[in-house]
């Protein structure tokens, strides 16, 4: 490993500035204890010193106590370094440029301060988790290594703007059978979750003050993101039947995000009757509607709702998904479906996102695979196992309230990975019972952690507790609801 050091090779006394400035990495904490230094010779020839010179700065610097030759193995930065150099490595200075006010955008900074949970919970009751261990592993190896095998497949392919034509194909079949989204595969585009397809949706109708109607309670994070292209966030309601559209902003060239097949995070489903009302006012308004389909795979009973995007006769609709709760967050696939004069400024935008390559974000073998365990039926398969496990589990978590609390009121968990549980009167408010378990070691959440805006858009809002169960076995359920109860 090559070391940052400078000569001037004009100057005098080559020895004391290789000592000087390999004494300098150590004591500044660039070069760690225990790091490994070049050898003599390797050293020599990047500066353009003779050996000598390198060999007398090391046996200086051993001297000293900043290096220490161990034999047979080369020379390494000691262990313990003298006394006299450790206020310099861990003095307050070293970073006093970093600690300067900078200026950076609030919800982005904000979001940063409060991000995160505790690394001591044990139990965590997490909204958005999978089960790692519910991944296909054996039917996604052999697919893999199916396709690193065969001799017709180009594997330094960096892949298409739109994504690879046969995942499409295949989704558009998928899409049009289980979601009734009527589209041809060059409406779809390819992208690295959803994540990304929102950054898209952003490029494409955000401008500085554009009116950004959103679900409330939501997606902080989303809110944060349009925010950060200058958006105007406008927090509609949400009742028993989705958002409430009665509520939503008149302005013109707007957008509305929504999650219509179960709205994040209260888990209703948005009625016919507003979905109708929703496009109607897409058209007349000039707007555009982000649809994000959260979890509708993995539904317990009954048939998944039509999606806004199957009921668009306007254009207006972008439809997202990925295989973030069906698969695994870690797969990094996703894909929009898009009106078709929409396709090709979003495959612009991607490009821009991924650096400007005329290709999508996702590697090619990735989508492959992904393909060929759609097509192949294995995807259905695997959907089969995983709603049982997580309705186990949800059931689980059901029983478990009500067996260590009493009578709960929970809302309808027809699909998805987590439970609303709106709280007894007499027990604390969620925000309150969310620092007592945090003090059990057990993560549970609450609606103030997905407010949107700056006041409350639901009555009683501190009444409502959430509590994932798709990445918990049953006896981590248990054991979670059972603190619970002891910390009331």
């Amino acid at each position: 490993m090559p070391l940052a050091l400078e000569i001037d090779l004009s100057a005098a006394s080559l020895q004391n500035q290789v000592f000087k400035q390999i004494h300098g990495l150590i004591v500044s904490g660039r070069l760690k204890p225990g790091a490994r230094l070049p050898g003599t010779r390797a050293l020599s020839e990047q500066l353009g010193v003779s050996r000598n010179t390198i060999i007398l700065a090391y046996e200086t610097l051993t001297s000293e106590g900043y290096l220490e030759s161990r034999e047979g193995a080369g020379t390494y930065v000691s262990t313990t370094l003298p006394d006299s150099s450790l206020s310099v490595a861990g003095g307050s200075n070293q970073n006093a440029a970093y600690h300067k006010p900078v200026h950076l955008f609030v919800p982005v900074a904000d979001d940063a301060k409060r991000s995160g949970a505790p690394s001591e919970i044990v139990c965590d009751f997490a909204l958005e988790s999978t089960d790692p261990a519910c991944f296909p592993r054996s039917v996604w190896r052999r697919l893999t290594n199916w396709r690193m095998q065969s001799s017709k497949f180009n594997l330094t392919y960096s892949g298409t703007p739109k994504g690879l034509r046969d995942l499409r194909e295949t989704l558009a079949a998928y899409l049009g059978a289980s979601r009734g989204i009527s589209c041809s595969p060059d409406q779809i585009v390819i992208v690295t979750g959803v994540q990304q397809a929102l950054n898209v949706a952003a490029h494409l109708f955000v401008r500085a003050g554009t009116t950004v109607a959103m679900e409330a309670p939501g997606c902080r994070t989303t809110a944060d993101l349009f925010r950060a292209y200058g958006a105007h966030i406008a927090p509609v309601p949400v009742d028993q039947s989705g958002i409430v559209v009665r509520h939503l902003p008149q302005s013109r060239n707007g957008v509305a995000f929504v999650t219509s097949a179960r709205q994040y995070p209260m888990g209703v489903m948005l009625s016919a009757s507003r979905r109708d009302i929703l496009l109607n006012w897409a058209d007349q308004t000039d707007s555009h509607i982000v649809e994000v389909d959260f979890d509708t795979e993995i539904r317990y009973q009954g048939s998944p709702p039509s999606p806004l995007k199957s009921l668009d006769s306007y254009g207006r609709v972008v439809y997202v998904g990925s295989f973030a709760a069906s698969i695994g967050p870690g797969l990094r696939v996703g894909y929009m479906v898009l009106p078709p004069h929409l396709v090709n400024p979003a495959v612009h935008a991607t490009s821009l996102l991924d650096h400007g390559f005329p290709c999508t974000g996702v590697p090619w073998l990735e989508q492959a695979v992904l393909n060929d365990f759609i097509e192949t039926g294995a995807f259905e398969k695997h959907l089969r196992k995983i709603r049982k496990t997580y309705m186990a589990r949800r059931d689980c978590l059901i029983l478990a309230l009500q067996k260590h609390i009493g009578s709960v009121q929970i809302n309808p968990v027809h699909c998805g990975t987590h439970l609303v549980w709106e709280l007894p009167p007499d027990f604390p408010s969620a925000v309150r019972l969310q620092s007592l378990m945090l003090k059990q070691q057990i993560g549970v959440y609450t609606l103030r952690d997905q407010n949107i805006g700056d006041a409350d858009y639901l009555e009683n809002c501190d009444r409502y507790l959430l509590l994932g169960f798709a990445a918990l076995p049953e006896s981590a359920i248990e054991e979670g609801v059972s603190r619970l109860a002891k910390a009331l």
